[in-house]
Protein backbone atom coordinates (compact mmCIF):
# COMPACT_ATOMS: atom_id res chain seq x y z
CA UNK A 1 0.00 0.00 0.00
CA UNK A 2 1.67 3.74 -0.59
CA UNK A 3 0.69 6.93 1.09
CA UNK A 4 -0.50 9.77 -1.55
CA UNK A 5 1.62 12.00 -2.67
CA UNK A 6 2.68 14.47 -0.62
CA UNK A 7 1.43 17.28 -2.07
CA UNK A 8 1.98 21.16 -1.04
CA UNK A 9 -2.05 22.65 -0.41
CA UNK A 10 -3.07 23.89 -3.48
CA UNK A 11 -6.49 25.80 -3.61
CA UNK A 12 -6.91 25.42 -7.11
CA UNK A 13 -6.11 21.97 -7.35
CA UNK A 14 -8.42 21.09 -4.54
CA UNK A 15 -11.03 23.19 -6.46
CA UNK A 16 -10.44 21.02 -9.41
CA UNK A 17 -10.51 17.50 -7.71
CA UNK A 18 -13.83 18.61 -5.64
CA UNK A 19 -15.55 19.80 -8.92
CA UNK A 20 -14.42 15.79 -10.49
CA UNK A 21 -14.99 14.05 -7.39
CA UNK A 22 -18.65 15.72 -6.61
CA UNK A 23 -19.43 14.81 -10.95
CA UNK A 24 -18.69 11.37 -10.25
CA UNK A 25 -20.71 11.34 -7.49
CA UNK A 26 -23.78 12.71 -9.13
CA UNK A 27 -23.21 10.36 -12.08
CA UNK A 28 -22.83 6.95 -9.75
CA UNK A 29 -25.81 7.88 -7.88
CA UNK A 30 -28.03 8.68 -10.84
CA UNK A 31 -26.59 5.49 -13.03
CA UNK A 32 -27.03 3.12 -10.13
CA UNK A 33 -30.39 4.23 -9.35
CA UNK A 34 -32.22 5.74 -12.54
CA UNK A 35 -33.36 1.79 -13.32
CA UNK A 36 -35.65 2.39 -10.95
CA UNK A 37 -37.83 4.76 -13.16
CA UNK A 38 -36.76 3.12 -16.30
CA UNK A 39 -37.78 -0.25 -15.26
CA UNK A 40 -41.53 0.91 -15.28
CA UNK A 41 -41.38 1.95 -18.95
CA UNK A 42 -39.36 -1.33 -19.94
CA UNK A 43 -42.39 -3.18 -18.01
CA UNK A 44 -44.91 -1.84 -20.47
CA UNK A 45 -42.26 -2.48 -23.67
CA UNK A 46 -41.33 -5.95 -22.92
CA UNK A 47 -44.79 -7.21 -21.20
CA UNK A 48 -43.06 -8.36 -17.57
CA UNK A 49 -44.01 -7.54 -14.76
CA UNK A 50 -42.34 -3.96 -13.14
CA UNK A 51 -41.54 -6.43 -9.88
CA UNK A 52 -39.61 -9.51 -11.91
CA UNK A 53 -37.72 -6.61 -14.05
CA UNK A 54 -37.00 -4.83 -10.78
CA UNK A 55 -35.60 -8.00 -9.29
CA UNK A 56 -32.81 -7.76 -12.59
CA UNK A 57 -30.92 -4.81 -10.17
CA UNK A 58 -30.61 -7.03 -7.34
CA UNK A 59 -27.38 -8.62 -8.47
CA UNK A 60 -25.95 -5.69 -9.57
CA UNK A 61 -26.84 -3.85 -5.77
CA UNK A 62 -25.21 -6.72 -4.07
CA UNK A 63 -21.93 -5.96 -6.73
CA UNK A 64 -22.32 -2.07 -5.64
CA UNK A 65 -21.42 -2.95 -2.23
CA UNK A 66 -19.17 -5.83 -1.94
CA UNK A 67 -16.52 -4.74 -5.15
CA UNK A 68 -16.33 -1.23 -2.75
CA UNK A 69 -13.87 -3.43 -0.41
CA UNK A 70 -11.24 -4.56 -3.63
CA UNK A 71 -12.02 -0.99 -5.64
CA UNK A 72 -11.04 0.53 -2.18
CA UNK A 73 -7.85 -1.85 -2.02
CA UNK A 74 -7.30 -0.73 -5.82
CA UNK A 75 -7.28 2.80 -4.31
CA UNK A 76 -4.62 2.73 -2.09
CA UNK A 77 -2.83 0.92 -4.27
CA UNK A 78 -2.75 2.73 -7.46
CA UNK A 79 -4.18 5.90 -6.37
CA UNK A 80 -7.55 7.43 -5.88
CA UNK A 81 -7.36 9.73 -9.26
CA UNK A 82 -6.65 6.82 -11.67
CA UNK A 83 -9.67 4.46 -10.18
CA UNK A 84 -11.91 7.64 -11.03
CA UNK A 85 -10.83 7.56 -14.42
CA UNK A 86 -11.50 3.46 -14.19
CA UNK A 87 -15.13 4.73 -12.92
CA UNK A 88 -15.85 6.82 -15.24
CA UNK A 89 -15.08 4.75 -18.10
CA UNK A 90 -16.64 1.74 -16.66
CA UNK A 91 -20.02 3.42 -15.37
CA UNK A 92 -20.13 4.20 -19.49
CA UNK A 93 -19.70 1.45 -20.87
CA UNK A 94 -21.49 -0.04 -19.13
CA UNK A 95 -24.80 1.97 -19.75
CA UNK A 96 -24.33 2.03 -22.93
CA UNK A 97 -24.32 -2.14 -22.79
CA UNK A 98 -27.76 -1.54 -21.09
CA UNK A 99 -29.23 0.42 -23.76
CA UNK A 100 -27.91 -1.90 -26.59
CA UNK A 101 -29.51 -5.08 -24.97
CA UNK A 102 -32.00 -6.78 -27.54
CA UNK A 103 -35.90 -6.50 -26.06
CA UNK A 104 -36.84 -8.96 -23.57
CA UNK A 105 -33.28 -10.33 -22.76
CA UNK A 106 -33.61 -10.20 -19.05
CA UNK A 107 -30.21 -11.86 -18.86
CA UNK A 108 -28.06 -9.55 -20.80
CA UNK A 109 -30.01 -6.52 -19.26
CA UNK A 110 -28.86 -8.01 -16.01
CA UNK A 111 -25.14 -8.84 -16.95
CA UNK A 112 -25.05 -5.05 -18.36
CA UNK A 113 -26.62 -3.84 -14.75
CA UNK A 114 -23.90 -5.53 -12.66
CA UNK A 115 -21.50 -3.63 -14.83
CA UNK A 116 -23.35 -0.70 -12.92
CA UNK A 117 -22.70 -2.10 -9.20
CA UNK A 118 -18.91 -2.95 -10.54
CA UNK A 119 -17.67 0.32 -11.49
CA UNK A 120 -20.13 2.23 -9.19
CA UNK A 121 -18.56 0.52 -6.13
CA UNK A 122 -15.24 2.75 -6.84
CA UNK A 123 -16.57 6.05 -6.04
CA UNK A 124 -17.17 5.70 -2.59
CA UNK A 125 -14.43 3.86 -2.22
CA UNK A 126 -11.83 6.67 -3.70
CA UNK A 127 -14.06 9.66 -3.96
CA UNK A 128 -15.10 10.72 -0.78
CA UNK A 129 -11.56 9.91 0.53
CA UNK A 130 -9.86 12.24 -1.89
CA UNK A 131 -11.90 14.87 -1.10
CA UNK A 132 -11.63 14.75 2.95
CA UNK A 133 -8.02 14.31 2.15
CA UNK A 134 -7.52 17.36 -0.38
CA UNK A 135 -9.74 19.61 1.93
CA UNK A 136 -9.09 23.01 3.64
CA UNK A 137 -12.62 22.50 5.47
CA UNK A 138 -14.45 19.13 5.66
CA UNK A 139 -17.66 19.54 6.46
CA UNK A 140 -17.91 22.77 3.56
CA UNK A 141 -16.62 19.71 1.04
CA UNK A 142 -18.64 17.49 1.92
CA UNK A 143 -21.72 19.68 1.81
CA UNK A 144 -20.46 20.25 -1.98
CA UNK A 145 -20.08 16.83 -2.62
CA UNK A 146 -23.48 15.84 -1.08
CA UNK A 147 -25.30 18.18 -2.97
CA UNK A 148 -23.60 16.88 -6.04
CA UNK A 149 -24.42 13.29 -4.58
CA UNK A 150 -28.00 14.47 -4.41
CA UNK A 151 -28.09 16.53 -7.84
CA UNK A 152 -27.40 13.18 -9.40
CA UNK A 153 -30.28 11.16 -7.52
CA UNK A 154 -32.38 14.42 -8.27
CA UNK A 155 -31.73 13.42 -12.00
CA UNK A 156 -32.08 9.90 -12.07
CA UNK A 157 -35.56 10.80 -11.63
CA UNK A 158 -36.10 13.12 -14.66
CA UNK A 159 -33.18 11.91 -16.95
CA UNK A 160 -34.73 8.88 -18.12
CA UNK A 161 -38.60 10.21 -17.93
CA UNK A 162 -37.22 13.17 -20.22
CA UNK A 163 -35.47 10.54 -22.65
CA UNK A 164 -37.88 8.20 -22.64
CA UNK A 165 -40.11 11.00 -23.56
CA UNK A 166 -38.21 12.43 -25.95
CA UNK A 167 -36.91 9.23 -27.78
CA UNK A 168 -37.07 5.60 -25.88
CA UNK A 169 -35.94 3.61 -22.91
CA UNK A 170 -32.32 2.68 -24.61
CA UNK A 171 -31.28 6.59 -24.42
CA UNK A 172 -32.12 6.74 -20.87
CA UNK A 173 -29.16 4.36 -20.78
CA UNK A 174 -27.01 5.29 -23.75
CA UNK A 175 -26.92 9.21 -23.33
CA UNK A 176 -25.63 9.53 -19.55
CA UNK A 177 -23.13 6.77 -20.49
CA UNK A 178 -21.50 8.82 -23.54
CA UNK A 179 -21.63 11.94 -21.00
CA UNK A 180 -20.01 9.65 -18.48
CA UNK A 181 -16.82 8.59 -21.28
CA UNK A 182 -16.56 12.15 -22.16
CA UNK A 183 -15.25 13.13 -18.39
CA UNK A 184 -13.58 10.53 -17.43
CA UNK A 185 -11.86 11.28 -20.77
CA UNK A 186 -11.10 14.86 -19.40
CA UNK A 187 -10.04 13.80 -16.06
CA UNK A 188 -7.59 11.60 -17.16
CA UNK A 189 -6.05 14.48 -19.71
CA UNK A 190 -6.31 16.75 -16.32
CA UNK A 191 -3.86 14.12 -14.17
CA UNK A 192 -1.09 13.52 -16.98
CA UNK A 193 -0.49 17.30 -17.27
CA UNK A 194 -0.16 17.18 -13.19
CA UNK A 195 -2.65 19.36 -12.66
CA UNK A 196 -4.94 16.80 -10.23
CA UNK A 197 -2.92 14.62 -7.46
CA UNK A 198 -3.68 13.83 -3.80
CA UNK A 199 -1.82 14.23 -0.51
CA UNK A 200 -2.03 12.41 2.82
CA UNK A 201 -4.84 13.16 5.46
CA UNK A 202 -4.14 16.23 6.94
CA UNK A 203 -3.99 15.94 11.22
CA UNK A 204 -6.58 17.30 13.44
CA UNK A 205 -6.23 18.27 16.65
CA UNK A 206 -7.57 16.83 19.68
CA UNK A 207 -8.41 13.40 17.64
CA UNK A 208 -6.95 10.02 19.15
CA UNK A 209 -6.95 8.26 16.20
CA UNK A 210 -5.95 5.16 18.00
CA UNK A 211 -6.43 1.08 17.89
CA UNK A 212 -8.71 1.17 20.39
CA UNK A 213 -10.69 4.04 19.41
CA UNK A 214 -11.20 2.83 15.31
CA UNK A 215 -12.50 -0.38 16.21
CA UNK A 216 -14.99 1.66 18.67
CA UNK A 217 -16.21 3.70 15.90
CA UNK A 218 -16.35 1.30 13.15
CA UNK A 219 -18.18 -1.52 15.45
CA UNK A 220 -20.88 1.03 16.12
CA UNK A 221 -20.86 2.45 12.40
CA UNK A 222 -21.02 -0.91 11.06
CA UNK A 223 -24.34 -1.16 12.55
CA UNK A 224 -26.05 1.79 11.95
CA UNK A 225 -24.73 1.93 8.39
CA UNK A 226 -26.13 -1.48 7.81
CA UNK A 227 -29.68 -0.50 9.03
CA UNK A 228 -29.14 3.11 7.30
CA UNK A 229 -28.33 1.44 4.17
CA UNK A 230 -31.31 -0.55 4.27
CA UNK A 231 -33.93 2.29 4.51
CA UNK A 232 -31.78 4.71 2.10
CA UNK A 233 -32.58 1.88 -0.91
CA UNK A 234 -36.06 1.46 0.84
CA UNK A 235 -36.90 4.93 -0.42
CA UNK A 236 -34.44 5.13 -3.40
CA UNK A 237 -36.07 2.13 -5.03
CA UNK A 238 -39.22 2.72 -3.41
CA UNK A 239 -40.70 5.71 -3.46
CA UNK A 240 -41.36 5.92 -7.64
CA UNK A 241 -43.68 2.97 -6.63
CA UNK A 242 -45.41 4.55 -4.11
CA UNK A 243 -45.66 7.87 -5.61
CA UNK A 244 -47.28 5.65 -8.71
CA UNK A 245 -50.02 4.46 -7.05
CA UNK A 246 -51.11 7.52 -4.25
CA UNK A 247 -50.35 10.12 -7.04
CA UNK A 248 -52.14 8.34 -9.39
CA UNK A 249 -55.18 10.69 -9.34
CA UNK A 250 -53.11 14.11 -9.56
CA UNK A 251 -51.03 12.84 -11.95
CA UNK A 252 -53.86 11.86 -14.23
CA UNK A 253 -55.11 15.48 -13.52
CA UNK A 254 -52.21 16.95 -14.57
CA UNK A 255 -51.88 14.52 -17.52
CA UNK A 256 -55.31 15.24 -18.81
CA UNK A 257 -54.95 19.23 -18.48
CA UNK A 258 -51.83 19.48 -20.39
CA UNK A 259 -53.55 17.01 -22.93
CA UNK A 260 -56.37 19.68 -22.97
CA UNK A 261 -53.27 22.12 -24.47
CA UNK A 262 -51.66 19.84 -27.03
CA UNK A 263 -49.09 18.78 -24.40
CA UNK A 264 -49.00 14.59 -24.42
CA UNK A 265 -46.64 13.20 -21.63
CA UNK A 266 -46.41 9.55 -19.79
CA UNK A 267 -47.12 8.85 -16.33
CA UNK A 268 -43.24 8.06 -15.62
CA UNK A 269 -42.50 11.51 -16.42
CA UNK A 270 -44.47 12.72 -13.26
CA UNK A 271 -42.99 10.28 -10.86
CA UNK A 272 -39.80 11.09 -12.05
CA UNK A 273 -40.56 14.85 -11.34
CA UNK A 274 -41.98 13.82 -7.54
CA UNK A 275 -38.63 11.69 -7.27
CA UNK A 276 -36.40 14.74 -8.68
CA UNK A 277 -38.17 16.83 -5.83
CA UNK A 278 -36.84 14.89 -3.06
CA UNK A 279 -33.28 14.62 -3.89
CA UNK A 280 -33.24 18.85 -4.76
CA UNK A 281 -34.40 19.30 -1.00
CA UNK A 282 -31.97 17.21 0.02
CA UNK A 283 -29.21 17.95 -1.90
CA UNK A 284 -29.66 22.32 -0.55
CA UNK A 285 -30.12 20.51 2.63
CA UNK A 286 -26.96 18.71 2.66
CA UNK A 287 -25.08 21.94 1.21
CA UNK A 288 -26.55 24.11 3.92
CA UNK A 289 -25.68 21.75 6.82
CA UNK A 290 -22.03 21.03 5.57
CA UNK A 291 -20.93 24.36 7.27
CA UNK A 292 -24.36 25.43 9.05
CA UNK A 293 -24.29 21.92 11.20
CA UNK A 294 -21.52 19.44 10.33
CA UNK A 295 -18.85 22.21 11.24
CA UNK A 296 -20.03 23.69 14.10
CA UNK A 297 -21.80 21.50 16.06
CA UNK A 298 -20.82 17.73 17.74
CA UNK A 299 -20.97 14.89 14.96
CA UNK A 300 -22.26 12.31 17.14
CA UNK A 301 -25.41 15.26 18.50
CA UNK A 302 -25.71 15.30 14.79
CA UNK A 303 -25.80 11.93 13.98
CA UNK A 304 -28.45 10.70 16.52
CA UNK A 305 -30.77 13.51 16.24
CA UNK A 306 -31.11 12.97 11.93
CA UNK A 307 -31.33 8.40 12.85
CA UNK A 308 -34.11 9.49 15.05
CA UNK A 309 -36.24 11.61 12.98
CA UNK A 310 -35.71 9.24 10.58
CA UNK A 311 -38.66 7.27 12.68
CA UNK A 312 -41.48 10.07 11.48
CA UNK A 313 -40.21 9.80 7.78
CA UNK A 314 -40.68 6.05 7.62
CA UNK A 315 -44.20 6.99 9.43
CA UNK A 316 -45.14 9.56 7.19
CA UNK A 317 -44.25 6.89 4.05
CA UNK A 318 -46.10 4.11 5.41
CA UNK A 319 -49.32 5.71 6.57
CA UNK A 320 -49.85 8.90 4.69
CA UNK A 321 -51.41 9.93 1.55
CA UNK A 322 -49.38 10.89 -1.50
CA UNK A 323 -48.15 14.31 -0.38
CA UNK A 324 -47.44 13.16 2.71
CA UNK A 325 -45.83 10.14 1.74
CA UNK A 326 -43.66 12.91 -0.67
CA UNK A 327 -43.14 15.01 2.51
CA UNK A 328 -41.59 11.56 4.35
CA UNK A 329 -39.53 10.65 1.58
CA UNK A 330 -38.08 14.03 1.37
CA UNK A 331 -37.56 14.51 5.33
CA UNK A 332 -35.76 10.80 5.02
CA UNK A 333 -33.01 11.84 2.61
CA UNK A 334 -32.31 15.07 4.14
CA UNK A 335 -31.90 13.23 7.25
CA UNK A 336 -29.50 10.59 5.15
CA UNK A 337 -27.92 13.73 3.98
CA UNK A 338 -26.57 14.65 7.03
CA UNK A 339 -25.83 11.23 8.74
CA UNK A 340 -23.58 10.72 5.49
CA UNK A 341 -21.07 12.91 5.89
CA UNK A 342 -20.51 12.43 9.63
CA UNK A 343 -19.95 8.85 9.03
CA UNK A 344 -17.46 9.52 6.29
CA UNK A 345 -15.51 12.42 8.23
CA UNK A 346 -15.08 9.78 11.40
CA UNK A 347 -14.31 7.12 9.62
CA UNK A 348 -11.38 9.13 7.03
CA UNK A 349 -9.88 10.77 11.14
CA UNK A 350 -9.63 7.04 13.01
CA UNK A 351 -8.34 5.55 9.82
CA UNK A 352 -5.07 5.71 8.56
CA UNK A 353 -4.54 7.67 5.14
CA UNK A 354 -2.40 4.54 3.74
CA UNK A 355 -5.85 2.23 4.40
CA UNK A 356 -8.56 4.69 3.51
CA UNK A 357 -9.24 2.93 0.02
CA UNK A 358 -10.11 -0.55 2.53
CA UNK A 359 -11.51 1.77 5.33
CA UNK A 360 -14.21 3.33 2.94
CA UNK A 361 -14.21 0.27 0.86
CA UNK A 362 -15.40 -1.47 4.55
CA UNK A 363 -17.47 1.03 5.30
CA UNK A 364 -19.71 0.91 1.65
CA UNK A 365 -19.55 -3.00 1.50
CA UNK A 366 -21.60 -3.03 5.15
CA UNK A 367 -23.55 0.07 4.03
CA UNK A 368 -24.42 -0.82 0.01
CA UNK A 369 -24.76 -4.50 1.03
CA UNK A 370 -27.49 -3.74 2.80
CA UNK A 371 -29.45 -2.19 -0.76
CA UNK A 372 -30.21 -6.07 -1.84
CA UNK A 373 -32.28 -6.44 1.15
CA UNK A 374 -34.49 -3.46 0.71
CA UNK A 375 -34.69 -4.39 -3.21
CA UNK A 376 -36.11 -8.04 -2.35
CA UNK A 377 -38.29 -6.33 0.43
CA UNK A 378 -39.98 -4.06 -1.81
CA UNK A 379 -40.50 -6.62 -4.83
CA UNK A 380 -42.29 -9.46 -1.81
CA UNK A 381 -43.83 -6.82 -0.06
CA UNK A 382 -45.52 -5.34 -2.81
CA UNK A 383 -46.44 -8.79 -4.68
CA UNK A 384 -47.79 -9.54 -1.18
CA UNK A 385 -49.71 -6.91 -0.05
CA UNK A 386 -50.46 -4.53 -2.87
CA UNK A 387 -48.65 -1.58 -1.49
CA UNK A 388 -45.18 -0.77 0.29
CA UNK A 389 -46.96 0.03 3.60
CA UNK A 390 -45.81 -2.32 5.90
CA UNK A 391 -42.30 -2.58 4.92
CA UNK A 392 -41.83 1.25 5.63
CA UNK A 393 -44.00 0.31 9.16
CA UNK A 394 -41.32 -2.38 10.01
CA UNK A 395 -38.47 0.72 8.82
CA UNK A 396 -39.52 2.73 11.30
CA UNK A 397 -38.68 0.74 14.02
CA UNK A 398 -35.61 0.03 12.26
CA UNK A 399 -34.94 4.18 12.76
CA UNK A 400 -35.38 3.53 16.52
CA UNK A 401 -32.61 1.24 16.47
CA UNK A 402 -30.51 2.70 14.33
CA UNK A 403 -30.85 5.77 17.39
CA UNK A 404 -30.52 3.78 19.67
CA UNK A 405 -26.74 2.50 18.83
CA UNK A 406 -25.39 5.59 17.67
CA UNK A 407 -25.68 6.87 21.23
CA UNK A 408 -22.43 4.69 21.86
CA UNK A 409 -20.21 7.05 19.04
CA UNK A 410 -17.79 9.16 20.81
CA UNK A 411 -18.69 12.20 22.31
CA UNK A 412 -17.81 16.02 21.17
CA UNK A 413 -16.15 14.88 18.04
CA UNK A 414 -16.40 18.00 16.08
CA UNK A 415 -15.61 18.75 11.92
CA UNK A 416 -12.39 21.15 11.94
CA UNK A 417 -11.25 22.84 9.02
CA UNK A 418 -8.23 21.35 8.01
CA UNK A 419 -4.20 23.36 6.08
CA UNK A 420 -1.79 20.84 7.44
CA UNK A 421 -0.56 17.76 6.34
CA UNK A 422 -0.07 14.86 8.47
CA UNK A 423 3.31 12.80 8.75
CA UNK A 424 3.47 9.74 6.06
CA UNK A 425 2.05 7.41 8.54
Amino acid sequence: MTEPSALAFDPAMGRRILLFSSLGHALMHMMTAFYAVIVLTLAVVWGLPAERLLELYAPSAVLLGVMSLPAGWASDRFGAPAMMVVMFAGLGLSSIACGLVARGDTFALMLALCGLGVFGAIYHSAGIAWIIRTSRHQGHAMGVNGLWGSVGLALYGVVPGVLITLASWRAAFIVPGVVCLAIGAVLAWQIARGRIGDRPMPATAGVNAGRREFWRVFSVLSVTMALEGILWSAVMFGAALVFESRLAADIARLRDTLASWGIATQPVLWVGLATTLIYVISGLAQYAMGRRVIDRYPLKNTYVTASALQVIAMLALALGGGYVALLGAILSAVLSSASGPVENILIARYTPSRYHGLGFGAKFVVALGASPLAIMAIAWVREATGSLDALFLGLAGVAIVITAVATLLPSGERSMALAVPAPAE
